[in-house]
């Protein structure tokens, strides 16, 4: 008997021996694999160094009209978070710089590194480290948020900059331990220059932005070519006395100067975060008449309507539209045409009703205080839901099984709903899943299931 209990023990030691074995070949990161992160590194500082000298470029033609960009809304405000944005990638390349020097200081470099984790956590985790970085990221993006006029980029999803981030696998992990810590270094630094680069990436479109708000667009143009490339628009035939020649100044005694009208059109124009199916403002503040100043053409066609000094459109479908501005006060004349892009509604954010209900923990008072599901649109400072929640099934979850399901239809909690949550208890877990929508553009969406923890 006790030679059967030896057995079975010593069985018992070979599985998990096994068990570890396998593990570890599962975790293995082949040495080819952290070694190509190097020309990833590589590739990604040189891309960084190609954006930046766009920057400079931009930022000479932005000191040279900047009095005309500070009578733009938009403009002003594109270059406040150009600013801000920038302060951002001074943070990231000082990190960077903390990490080179700590591997100096060390005797070793990344090369050396690429492999191992022990050096590069302990710098990341140091003061000058990743807490800093995490701090400003979120920071920006805050700000970004809060700004008057934004425009879409991905810096939020591909960085990404969310306090928890789901694993494909569905493993939660906090920000720094799913980009940073337990890596090689050859992992971990390379997240930092990919950070930096989407960074100035960012910049750059906010410069370009707020350029093309007083009519500078991104070209290529030849000395030895007579034409004009436009990034996003048609071709220009230029005649050869045209084209600048060597020596010569950017303004010649030819040169149309704009008067007011085309300056406040420039100044008052809203070009950027046209939503289909909204009261979109094309022109606000705007003192000229229609009609008899100026008139506006918008094709595919859709009705001007004018409310106190501002130029209000709905849009029917996405895609693109021209805008097309004539001078009616000596002669009709063309003063310029836009090509501007009305993009689909976004998919709104389904919450409980209630500025304390943000986290993910909730005591069953204030949930059926509560009353309704509410949804919202975090676009143009939009303070109505341009549509209506149709319906949401709410499921309450008791020591780990589904205790009781019902349907919900409209944004009210119903009386069949209302008797759920009057049974939930301390621990219990409340999804409210299926959630459907309609939005105002004709579109039906639906919602991320929310889930909470009951507290008592």
């Amino acid at each position: 008997m006790a030679e059967g209990q030896v057995d079975v023990k010593r069985y018992q030691i070979i599985s998990l021996l096994y068990i570890v074995f396998i593990c570890f070949s599962v975790i293995s990161i082949k040495i080819s694999i952290l070694d190509s992160n190097i020309y990833t590194i590589r590739s990604l500082q040189s891309l960084d160094k190609e954006e930046y000298k766009k920057i400079n470029i931009s930022n000479k033609i932005i000191d040279d009209n900047i009095a005309l960009l500070q009578k733009n809304a938009k403009a002003e405000a594109y270059l406040k978070i150009r600013t801000r944005i920038n302060a951002s990638y001074k943070v990231v390349s000082e990190v960077l710089k903390h990490v080179d020097d700590e591997f100096a200081s060390n005797k070793t470099d990344i090369f050396k590194e690429f492999n191992s984790k022990n050096l590069i956590e302990e710098i990341l985790k140091s003061d000058r480290g990743i807490k800093i970085l995490e701090k400003d990221l979120f920071e920006l993006s805050d700000f970004i948020k809060k700004s008057p006029y934004k425009i879409q980029t991905s810096l939020d999803s591909l960085i990404p900059i969310q306090k928890e981030i789901t694993t494909i696998k569905g493993k939660v992990e906090d920000w720094e331990y799913y980009l940073f810590m337990h890596k090689p270094t050859a992992i971990s630094y390379m997240q930092l220059e990919r950070i930096k680069l989407l960074i100035t990436k960012t910049q750059l479109l906010y410069q370009e932005a707020a350029l093309a708000e007083i009519g500078y667009l991104p070209t290529y143009f030849s000395q030895f070519n007579p034409k004009l490339y436009v990034l996003k628009s048609s071709v220009k035939e230029y005649k050869e006395e045209e084209i600048i020649k060597p020596g010569q100044k950017v303004i010649s005694v030819n040169d149309q100067v704009f008067d007011d009208l085309f300056q406040n059109i420039l100044a008052s124009l809203h070009a950027e975060n046209i939503f289909v199916g909204l009261n979109n403002t094309l022109l606000s503040e705007f003192n000229y008449n229609l009609g008899k100043d100026f008139e506006l053409e918008i094709s595919p066609k859709v009705n001007l309507v004018k409310a106190a000094n501002n130029y209000k459109v709905v849009f029917n479908k996405k895609g693109e539209y021209t805008l097309r501005f004539y001078d009616m006060r000596k002669e009709r004349k063309v003063l310029f045409e836009k090509k501007i892009m009305v993009n689909a509604l976004p998919d709104p954010v389904v919450k409980v009703k209630g500025d304390n209900l943000s986290n993910y923990s909730i005591s069953v008072k204030d949930l059926i205080n509560a009353e309704r599901l509410e949804a919202k649109l975090e676009i143009n400072n939009l303070n109505y839901f341009p549509g209506r929640i149709n319906s949401f099934k709410v499921v309450r979850i008791h020591n780990g099984k589904e205790e009781e399901s019902v349907n919900n239809y409209g944004e009210l909690f119903q009386s069949p709903t209302q008797k759920v949550l009057g049974a939930l208890v301390k621990n219990d877990l409340i999804i409210f899943d299926n959630l459907n929508m309609s939005l105002i553009d004709g579109s039906t969406r639906t919602a991320a299931p929310i889930v909470y923890k009951i507290t008592n």
